[in-house]
Parts: structure tokens; C-alpha cells; sequence
């Protein structure tokens, strides 16, 4: 039986790389190569440490009203602009960012982030730039 068996897994695996092998021995298999695809944001971040640590406060800090970019509409829908805009922006920059986070905003709260934070949320906004999302 177990024999039996043998033969008809050598015949298939036989069959299968026959199925590979082109017909015409000067015909080399043609190969695709494999569609890249956007890297998520999630990706973006952990590529870059001051975004990896920006994308940290936007988890725990902004999401709650902001859309961050990390498949998780807000806590809250208050129409806070999404990050992705934000990054989508042509005059987008770490420093109008930065600035802008400095600023008292009427519906968003007074969280005063530090420099590190302020820099690095920053970075992490930029990141999104062209993400997928």
C-alpha cells in the first residue's frame, strides 16, 4: 500500500514539474515579477525611527479625533482633518506642520506636545505622503 502510494506521489510531483518545464528546451519559462505594492503606513513608520515614535503619539494622542492613517477611523468624528491630507498638502512641510501643532486650535484640546513629540509627529504626518490608505 504504502508503495502504491509513493508511486502515485512521484507520478504527480513528475507531472507537476512537466507542467513547469517548457516544451521547447531553448525557450526559457517566462517569469513575472511580483507587483510591488504601496507600503502601509504602519511599514513607512517602522523604516524611520522620529516617524516610528510620531506614529506612537498619533496612536495614543491624535486618534482620538484624527483619522492618523493606520486603518482606524477617530474616537470621535468631530471633522478633524485626516493626516493623510494633511501630508497630501503641497505646502506641507515639518515646519508648517510643527507649527500648526503649536497652535490652539477652537475644537482640538490644549495638549502641549514637547519638541521631540512636536518633530517627530511631524515626520510621521510627511510619512503618509503617497501611502496607500
Amino acid at each position: 500500500m504504502l508503495r502504491n502510494g509513493f508511486l502515485i506521489l512521484t507520478a504527480a510531483v513528475g507531472l507537476g514539474l512537466a507542467a513547469c518545464t517548457p516544451s521547447d528546451p531553448t525557450e526559457s519559462p517566462k517569469l513575472e515579477a511580483p507587483k510591488a505594492e504601496a507600503p502601509s503606513a504602519t511599514q513607512v513608520a517602522a523604516s524611520d525611527p522620529a516617524a516610528y515614535r510620531g506614529a506612537a503619539v498619533a496612536a495614543q494622542v491624535c486618534s482620538r479625533c484624527h483619522d492618523v492613517g493606520m486603518g482606524a477611523p477617530p474616537a470621535m468624528e468631530i471633522g478633524a482633518p485626516k493626516f493623510r491630507d494633511l501630508a497630501g498638502q503641497t505646502d506641507s512641510t515639518a515646519e508648517s506642520l510643527a507649527a500648526k501643532m503649536r497652535k490652539s486650535h477652537p475644537v482640538m484640546p490644549d495638549y502641549i506636545f514637547g519638541e521631540a513629540e512636536t518633530a517627530d509627529l511631524a515626520v510621521y504626518i510627511l510619512s503618509l505622503r503617497g501611502a496607500p490608505g
